[in-house]
């Protein structure tokens, strides 16, 4: 636990060094004026609006001069911005190992980009410092967000990825055998766990295994399409979110069974030219009837595509705020890229940009998540691909906000501006409904009742851009220095 206390400490002396007073528990009431409210219903913006928020929830909200405000609240004039609820990256890997500085890094980049809640998809790190369950740490960042020690998005935790042989990584849990499933399904339940998460590589009999004992525990088990089911039949069974497209395209293909062999075997790219050429708008259509009539939501993650990576640029000025090891980890992704590879990704990338937006059109729910390394940075990026796919921009930012708590279970008390619910908000420069761009806009952000405002976030960054690039210690400050 040694790393998890330093990263802990590491954090409350950087929130020490500011804004003091938006750590207090019983902060003062706020009131926004003036502010045009895009609630994420659905329903057209609300102009010259007064939001308030007491402790941390919405109290009243209607028309600037109808509504009481409070005599102690810290009353901000929005006349010329908008509010919208705060952002979710629905497909996050927040707590990864590299490096005990990332989770600074990670959640306050959630927090400056507006993200206020995090679906984490599970570890993808090492056990070494960890003993043999290195996921406890993800839970005590929760705990300590929970409690309001730490500033930082609500989170979602599966903890582990669950894998069948052979795992990619060390430490993922191995799932060989139904029992060996189950158990791992009942143990992670005792343990806390949000949700249950499944990779690619499970045995068919160990998926459908996990599907039925995540039912009987409680747990939504949530994922990867894997190699040994289709897209549907992971539907059927009770799979409530499947990422990354995976499998999609396959299912709708009049060559499902073979080219699902291939795909396997050799990958999307290599496949590419059939999966569209055999691709079928009545298979299609079926498949998104499937996913309405299961409830089951789909993730797209447009950046995990090799189009997203081959645009990246290890000079974007958004890597100063990622670790050292993170930025060493991506430089040789982007330096292997093969331009050969280019014109077949982008026709699955197209095919996938047409099926989001055919899946949007007949009803089935998608979720915004992005499987990046830009915490908070790349939900952006992913809603301007989901904006070019052909979503309107309300249907965007519901991808991150009412579709997201509907599919936890939270729609009651997040999701949407509406009296009553947990003020999770975001204040913008500029309307998002005119761009989708504009949710880059940020003014000040309200994380579960408390005002982050440019100012605060503005030092929040230098601590990040402090903590991402050390400078090097002088000779005489060094270990063994006299």
């Amino acid at each position: 636990m040694r790393a998890f206390l330093v990263s802990l400490c590491l954090v409350l002396v950087a929130q020490g060094s500011f804004a003091q007073d938006t750590l207090s528990v019983d902060q003062r009431p706020l009131a926004f004026t003036h502010v045009t409210v895009i609630d994420a219903t659905g329903s057209p913006a609300q102009p010259d609006m007064t939001v308030v928020v007491s402790a941390n929830r919405i109290t009243a909200l209607g028309k600037t001069g109808s509504v009481a405000v409070p005599k102690n609240a810290l009353i901000t004039d929005a006349k010329g911005r908008f509010m919208i609820p705060g952002l979710w990256d629905m497909h996050q890997h927040t707590f990864m190992r590299k490096n005990k500085l990332l989770p600074l890094l990670s959640l306050w980049g959630n927090i400056i980009n507006g993200v206020t809640g995090v679906r984490d998809m599970g570890d993808q790190g090492l056990p070494d410092d960890f003993g043999d369950f290195p996921y406890i740490q993800d839970f005590e960042w929760r705990q300590a967000i929970q409690a309001g020690a730490v500033i930082g998005p609500r989170l979602v935790l599966a903890g582990v990825i669950l894998e069948g042989p052979p795992t990619p990584r060390k430490g993922w849990p191995e799932m060989r055998t139904v029992e060996q499933a189950r158990e791992e399904v009942r143990f992670l339940k005792k343990f806390g766990v949000d949700f249950i998460k499944v990779h690619d590589n499970l045995p068919r009999d160990v998926l459908f295994a996990i599907a039925d004992e995540s039912k009987k525990q409680g747990l939504v088990f949530a994922g990867h399409v894997t190699n040994t089911v289709t897209a549907g039949e992971a539907s059927d069974a009770g799979q409530k979110s499947e990422e990354h497209m995976l499998g999609i395209l396959v299912a709708c293909s009049t060559e499902e069974a073979t080219l699902s062999k291939a795909v396997a075997e050799r990958g999307m790219t290599a496949n590419a030219k059939a999966l569209v050429d055999t691709f079928s708008e009545e298979k299609a259509q079926a498949l998104y009837a499937k996913f309405i009539k299961n409830g089951t939501y789909i993730a797209p993650s447009f950046l995990r595509e090799w189009g997203g990576l081959s645009q990246r640029s290890m000079s974007d000025p958004r890597l100063a705020y990622a670790s050292p090891a993170l930025r060493a980890e991506m430089e040789p992704q982007v330096r292997n890229f093969r331009p050969q590879n280019v014109a077949a990704n982008q026709l699955v990338h197209n095919m996938h940009y047409r099926i989001v937006k055919e899946m949007q059109q007949a009803g089935v729910k998608l979720l915004a998540g992005t499987d990046g390394r830009l915490f908070g940075f790349d939900l952006h990026d992913e809603l301007q691909e989901l904006a070019k796919a052909g979503l309107t921009p309300m249907q965007v930012l519901q991808t991150a906000t009412k579709n997201a708590a509907e599919y936890l279970g939270m729609l009651d008390s997040l999701g949407t501006i509406e009296k009553g619910k947990l003020a999770d908000l975001v204040l913008l420069d500029a309307n998002p409904l005119d761009s989708i761009v504009n949710t880059t806009k940020i003014q000040s952000v309200v994380v579960n009742g408390r005002l982050l405002d440019r100012k605060a976030l503005d030092r929040m960054e230098a601590v990040m851009k402090d903590a991402a690039n050390p400078k090097p210690m002088p000779a005489s400050t060094q270990s063994g220095a006299r």
